[in-house]
């Protein structure tokens, strides 16, 4: 699922002016994924600590990660992309998350109405822990 995302990050067109950018696109976007990961708001630092106890980091052997923003870059940088280009990814990932034979746990029915039945429900956000208050979009 990793190599998912990083390939998908990768291959993402960064609007940013080139001379003035401090982080690269990919990089930005797995610290991001990996903050959530490790469910530690200050993964510069979290990473910090960990390269001088054990002389490397694991965004770099994990995700790949070769230029760790700070979270302040991190949060800017993400505020300017849009969520959208990642829905294409939740049906690739949904099919890994079967073929590892995860997917017979996360049915949960909706009762009644218009959309009643059993749905494969999947958090992917963070929101409730790290947000914006720089953008503001529909889903928020």
């Amino acid at each position: 699922m990793i190599d998912l995302l990083s390939t998908t990050f990768g291959q993402m067109p960064d609007a940013r002016c080139p001379d003035r950018v401090p982080s690269n696109l990919h990089d930005t976007l797995m610290s991001g994924f990996a903050m959530l990961f490790f469910q530690h708001a200050r993964l510069l630092e979290f990473q910090r600590k960990m390269r001088q106890r054990r002389g490397r980091c694991t965004l770099e052997t994990l995700f790949g990660v070769h230029e760790v923003p700070s979270d302040t870059q991190r949060r800017d940088i993400l505020d300017g992309v849009s969520p959208a280009v990642l829905r294409p990814l939740l049906p690739a990932w949904f099919a890994k998350v079967r073929r590892a034979g995860w997917a017979p746990a996360w049915p949960r029915p909706v009762p009644r109405g218009f959309h009643q039945g059993e749905y494969y429900s999947a958090m992917l956000a963070g929101s409730a822990s790290f947000h914006s208050t720089a953008i503001q979009c529909p889903g928020c």
